[in-house]
């Protein structure tokens, strides 16, 4: 088989063209977006699969947050459990009756949960997978593993008035998706939050001009420093001249696109064509 070089690293090709990329999807990326999905249909829509699923692995009225890892647990959803905290990460839950919110871990009295916020009463309870609903029935008497200092106590009856004074009603707890402002779940805004922390160099100039795509595409490889030039070559070991074919100069892109005579020729032809007189010499000029 013919060994072919690689041009340009898998991860800047899977960037999105405002970034740099070409655009397509990265397939683990959109995998877990994907079941992402599933997990938003479990908790939000009523149907047969979600009957038995949450009859199996959610026995009693378990919080999605609160289910863990068995051994008899089928592949599909162990690997479901796998990208769980992506969906929870993305998730914010508008409290009604609380019977599928975590009292600690989910964001629903403030802008962050309370484990966050008070992190020495979150390790010193011993009901940290609690829903809000069953702290109410309690009268938010929980346990903690020592006795609260006085600093503790009063934070903890700080936050037992705040719930109180919380507004409850008996209805279904409502889940917003916060990666889309419509608060509705979609696998591109999913895909779009997995992808905030890449960013690249736009090529505007590039993916608007009205040429082939097949050019578009070349002139995306020039500017990523990425065409197979001799000298590109040579550092891929490649044993040949490095000389230019049409001169004795050593062959690079600015030499080749710009520097060559040949192609200050071509450059020239083009320019008596639209009347340009500032032709370029390197790559960044063009």
């Amino acid at each position: 088989m013919k060994r072919k070089y690689h041009l340009v690293k898998w991860e800047v090709v899977c960037k999105s063209k405002k970034k740099g990329g070409l655009g397509i999807k990265n397939i683990r990326k959109l995998n877990i977006s994907l079941l992402c999905k599933w997990w938003w249909k479990l908790e939000n829509e009523d149907g047969l699969w979600q009957t038995i699923v949450r009859s199996k692995y959610m026995g009693g009225g378990k919080v999605i947050g609160t289910i863990k890892n068995r051994l008899d647990d089928s592949p599909v959803w162990s690997y479901l459990l796998k990208t769980r905290h992506v969906y929870l990460a993305n998730r914010k839950i508008t409290i009604n009756n609380g019977l599928s919110t975590l009292f600690w871990e989910d964001s629903w009295l403030k802008d962050k949960p309370l484990c966050t916020l008070h992190p020495a009463l979150y390790d010193f309870c011993l009901d940290k997978f609690v829903s809000v609903h069953l702290v109410l029935s309690k009268n938010a008497q929980l346990q903690f593993s020592r006795w609260l200092s006085p600093i503790l106590f009063d934070s903890w009856l700080n936050i037992v008035n705040e719930v109180y004074s919380y507004s409850f009603n008996n209805t279904r707890d409502k889940v917003v998706w916060k990666c889309n402002k419509l608060g509705y779940f979609s696998t591109k805004s999913t895909y779009d939050a997995l992808s905030s922390n890449e960013c690249g160099q736009t090529f505007v100039h590039i993916w608007k001009a009205k040429i082939p795509y097949r050019i578009k595409i070349f002139m995306w490889l020039l500017e990523n420093n990425a065409v197979l030039t001799k000298d590109s070559l040579l550092r891929r070991n490649w044993v040949g001249s490095p000389s230019c074919y049409f001169c004795q100069n050593n062959e690079s892109i600015d030499h080749l696109f710009f520097m060559c005579p040949v192609a200050k020729v071509i450059w020239g032809m083009v320019g008596l064509c639209i009347g340009a007189t500032n032709i370029p010499n390197n790559l960044s000029q063009a």
